[in-house]
């Protein structure tokens, strides 16, 4: 699709309009950012006068303090990644969201608003903000076009450890595994870079292949959004800005640790992961529940579990041969961990993924 043609689909106001007639009457309504539908009308009202304009009972577009995946995802398998334009002249709602987000203003201009102040994106600027931080975005002109790129952080983290482990680090590279592993609440990186061709294609094709073609395909999609996330490794680091963090970048030794178990899974113990790295056992300990939250024995199993549904799908590996890769010597612990994890058993759980695999692709 070329840009033209993109514009066309997206130009249209359509139920929108509302907002926009809303803006033009009384725009003072729209400075401050609110936290729901009740709320915003109050203010409304006291800044107009009631009564002079009539408010419909209940907003065009959802508003809700936390959106979770289940809202924004289809329950087929393909929809693991989302696409939604921003609609223009909606009031800023606060809202956190339980999965991760880019803001990518493809043509005009918009304002993010994170910690009480708002932040001015132009076209080309991108926002990736991580799940739980409190935020909204706001547009108020005809030509502003914003696309919201929305991806499961289960299917982050299940796609994109192969481009993780083949960029050499660097302040994107550490943000993106602090999406994976660091607790809720996480840090929002922007880009102030110019518009970027290969990028802006990446998101046409995504949001085509996401909305448009009538049969969707899993591996197409997650391939364009892996990408969107590859083309943004590349870019220049004096062109991002942490919003939210306020420390000097420092090295972010996680991602080492968490490399060094995915290679080592078979045999990797908190004792060899302190020995290699020359930190103590109950430092490491402490490190990893201060930076994630949980133990190094949880991570490790979650590890385990994410590389057994990897096997059992791409390869035809029988359950002895997994349960030895991952490093359990106790098959009846490998299924009780496995089922607790995917709520089948492997061979069933084998069995859904390819079915689905050949629906949708």
């Amino acid at each position: 699709m070329d840009r033209e043609a993109f514009l066309q689909i997206l130009t249209p106001l359509d139920v929108h309009d509302t907002y926009r007639e809303l803006y033009f009457r009384n725009p003072a309504a729209f400075a401050v950012p609110v936290r729901s539908w009740e709320e915003f009308c109050g203010r409304y009202n006291e800044l107009e006068g009631e009564g002079k304009t009539k408010l419909p009972p209940v907003p065009p577009t959802p508003i809700a303090p936390v959106f979770s995946e289940e809202e924004y995802f289809p329950q087929e398998d393909w929809g693991e990644v989302s696409v939604i334009v921003n609609a223009r002249y909606c009031p800023a709602f606060l809202h956190e969201l339980e999965f991760i987000k880019i803001i990518y203003v493809f043509r005009g201009s918009c304002f993010f608003y994170i910690d009480g102040r708002w932040i001015s994106m132009t076209e080309g600027n991108a926002c990736i903000v991580a799940p739980g931080v409190e935020q909204t975005v706001f547009s108020c002109a005809d030509e502003d076009i914003v696309l919201n790129l929305l991806i499961r952080r289960s299917t982050f983290a299940e796609s994109f450890w192969e481009l993780l482990e083949s960029n050499d680090g660097g302040v994107i590279a550490d943000f993106f595994w602090k999406m994976l592993y660091h607790k809720p609440g996480g840090e929002v990186l922007l880009f102030n870079s110019r518009p970027d061709m290969l990028l802006e294609e990446s998101v046409m094709d995504l949001y085509e292949e996401a909305l448009l073609q009538p049969v969707k395909s899993g591996l197409v999609i997650k391939s364009m959004m892996m990408a969107i996330f590859a083309y943004i490794l590349r870019w220049k680091e004096k062109d991002v800005v942490w919003l939210r963090k306020k420390e000097k970048h420092r090295e972010y030794p996680l991602a080492q640790y968490l490399l060094y178990m995915k290679e080592h899974i078979d045999e990797v113990s908190l004792a060899s992961l302190a020995g290699n790295f020359y930190v103590s056992e109950g430092y490491l300990s402490r490190y990893f529940r201060r930076e994630t939250g949980f133990t190094f024995s949880h991570l490790l199993q979650e590890m385990k579990m994410k590389r057994a549904a990897e096997l059992l799908i791409k390869t035809e590996c029988n359950i002895e041969k997994i349960v030895a890769l991952i490093g359990y010597t106790d098959q009846s612990i490998f299924f009780r961990n496995f089922k607790a994890a995917y709520g089948m058993t492997p061979l069933v759980y084998r069995k859904k993924k390819r079915q689905a695999e050949f629906m949708y692709t």
